[in-house]
């Protein structure tokens, strides 16, 4: 359905989409926007309900069948966004808003029909948050632009930025440019409410009369939707221009000029004088002020190409190459590495000796993965990346020592793996120096609704969003790690136990030091997670009643003593989210009398 909707709004620039509300309530559509929304990194993070994807799907359909009877019936109305603040490495914090599970899966449904036929009208000149398109392909773009004979003449760079893009797009405006393609009051009076939902924040409500819907699904959507006039207006006076027509504006002493997009970062490039840059900066603060918005006079400059710009987090710089020619170079900013060490220190700081080995291996490891994903294909990567090695194996090392009081030869003794990394049995920190250069390759664009390749979407970095190794519950992740070590030797479930209220887990067929490691687990246990408190006690209150347990749902379970319920899989084994970082096994244990042997089993 998604094809045809592209086909038809490239057949038919003109065509206003009606009756796209029955995709909204169709089955098969809200099932595919839960089925993303659930998939998500964050799904089990709540919005104001206090409810994740876990809670919303118990009992399983239920609430997907009441959202699509208030769908159907118009009678949903979103939630404000719960709003938190994630501290930035300059001190500063950044707003985020987290929606409703229910909310995100309208929103996905809507970016489902709005995207296709949208896609069929965005620019070549835009990649921000679409899909088949990343920051590499605008960088490459842009670097293509400067090698050769037109890198020779556009020598002048305007640096756009637009203040608070994202907080000021004004409503009616959006509105009204999503109405040019879709005629459906229903769908519209529905992207209304969300704009109006407003923010939740320390529990007083607050109205939003301009912006996108924060941590919306569906934003990003709408403000390249919003910004698609000034691509629009670009390409109509300057980008389509052909040669003939390029070089009567030459020959006119006037300049032409080149530009890329990216979400609310833009970039033009003239290859006329630092004058008509400057006349080109003032006609981009027009247009935008038509549209109620603002370009920020402090991060919009104009700069030579030899002295280099900074786009998209790339230092981009034209200078004499190893043939005598003039080539773009396209290298790490200092203060991108600056980052980079700033954070490595947050995660393995001296405060955070309570968490556990695996959880700082993780978070290391997303680090290191994302910001080296991201850099591989500026010039020579390895060169910058060999620095970094010692501030990420060092760092984790003297944390090592300092967490267990040890001298650094036995970290390197206890610690240091087979092949050299250093970290647990299952995880080794990974060093920046294992990503080499990765070649950007310019690419043919099509509409990825018509074409027959697979649709990809960026995965953005982003030194605000990544974990820091911090546990709710610390230690809990290297206890897990043992437990099931003992249990499986390295191989996870099913997992056979006997399980008392004597408070131990013991293996039938293992050796009695099993039992006894078990035991000596039991008091750190207890200290992380209270249902382990819970067995530690029983087994001292009562070691001479062992009492079999087997897995059956919570209803089915009766226990004499007391009727205690424990669910071990939400203390010990169980994870979701972006903390997990490994297995993620579900292990649901419920009392119940029986002459039999009890057994967990894996969800």
């Amino acid at each position: 359905m998604q094809k045809e909707l592209s086909r038809k709004a490239k057949r038919e620039p003109e065509h206003q989409f009606e009756n796209l509300c029955d995709l909204l309530w169709n089955d098969q559509w809200l099932r595919a926007a839960w089925g993303k929304v659930s998939t998500n990194t964050g799904s089990e993070t709540a919005g104001v309900d206090h409810e994740s994807m876990t809670t919303f799907n118990e009992p399983p359909d239920k609430k997907l069948a009441e959202l699509k009877e208030q769908l159907k019936a118009k009678t949903f109305e979103p939630r404000p966004v719960r709003r938190v603040y994630i501290p930035k490495a300059n001190g500063k914090k950044r707003p985020l808003g987290i929606p409703t599970i229910a909310d995100r899966i309208v929103q996905e449904a809507l970016r489902m029909i709005l995207e296709p036929i949208w896609e069929a009208d965005f620019s070549t000149h835009s990649y921000g948050f679409r899909p088949n398109r990343n920051a590499q392909d605008a960088l490459t773009y842009l670097t293509n632009r400067l090698t050769g004979r037109s890198g020779k003449v556009y020598q002048w760079v305007i640096e756009g930025d637009i203040t608070s893009y994202f907080d000021e797009i004004p409503h009616r405006r959006l509105i009204k440019a999503v109405k040019k393609r879709v005629a459906d009051r229903d769908i519209r009076d529905l992207l209304w409410k969300f704009l109006r939902a407003g923010v939740m924040e320390k529990g007083k409500q607050r109205e939003t009369l301009t912006g996108t819907p924060q941590g919306g699904i569906v934003s990003p959507l709408l403000a390249n939707i919003y910004l698609h006039e000034l691509d629009r207006y670009m390409e109509s006076n300057y980008l389509n221009l052909d040669s003939h027509a390029r070089a009567r504006r030459r020959k006119q002493g006037e300049g032409n000029f080149l530009y890329v997009r990216y979400a609310d970062d833009f970039v033009v490039l003239c290859n006329g004088t630092k004058a008509e840059a400057q006349k080109m900066k003032e006609e981009l603060g027009g247009i935008l002020s038509n549209m109620g918005l603002e370009l920020s006079e402090e991060k919009t400059k104009i700069t030579h190409i030899t002295a280099g710009i900074t786009f998209l987090g790339y230092r981009i710089k034209r200078h004499i190459g190893t043939t005598g020619k003039m080539v773009p170079m396209v290298s790490i900013p200092e203060a991108a590495m600056k980052r980079f060490r700033h954070k490595t220190r947050g995660i393995i700081a001296p405060s955070t000796l309570n968490d556990s080995v695996k959880a700082k291996v993780v978070a290391l490891n997303r680090l290191v993965s994302g910001w080296c994903q991201y850099y591989r294909i500026t010039h020579a990567p390895t060169k910058t990346f060999r620095k970094l090695n010692p501030e990420v194996y060092w760092g984790l090392a003297h944390w090592l020592g300092r967490k267990y009081k040890i001298s650094m030869p036995e970290v390197m003794k206890r610690f240091q793996q087979e092949k050299g990394g250093l970290g647990t049995k299952s995880i080794t920190v990974r060093m920046p120096t294992e990503y080499t250069l990765k070649k950007s390759i310019p690419k043919t664009w099509h509409n990825p609704y018509t074409g027959k390749g697979k649709i990809t979407r960026e995965e953005v970095f982003s030194y605000d969003d990544l974990w820091t190794g911090h546990e709710d519950r610390q230690g809990w992740m290297d206890l897990r790690e043992e437990v099931i070590l003992l249990n499986s030797n390295n191989s996870p479930p099913p997992l056979i136990v006997t399980m008392t209220p004597l408070g131990y887990i013991a293996p039938r067929s293992k050796g009695t030091w099993y039992f006894q490691r078990y035991m000596e687990l039991l008091p750190k246990l207890s200290s992380v997670f209270p249902c382990a408190f819970t067995l530690y006690h029983l087994y001292i209150y009562n070691h001479q009643n062992p009492l079999s347990w087997s897995a059956h749902s919570p209803q089915d379970s009766a226990l004499d003593c007391g009727k205690h319920y424990v669910d071990i899989s939400a203390a010990l084994w169980n994870h979701r989210g972006h903390h997990a970082g490994g297995d993620d096994h579900a292990y649901h244990f419920s009392p119940q009398r029986s002459g039999a042997r009890g057994h967990a089993h894996a969800h």
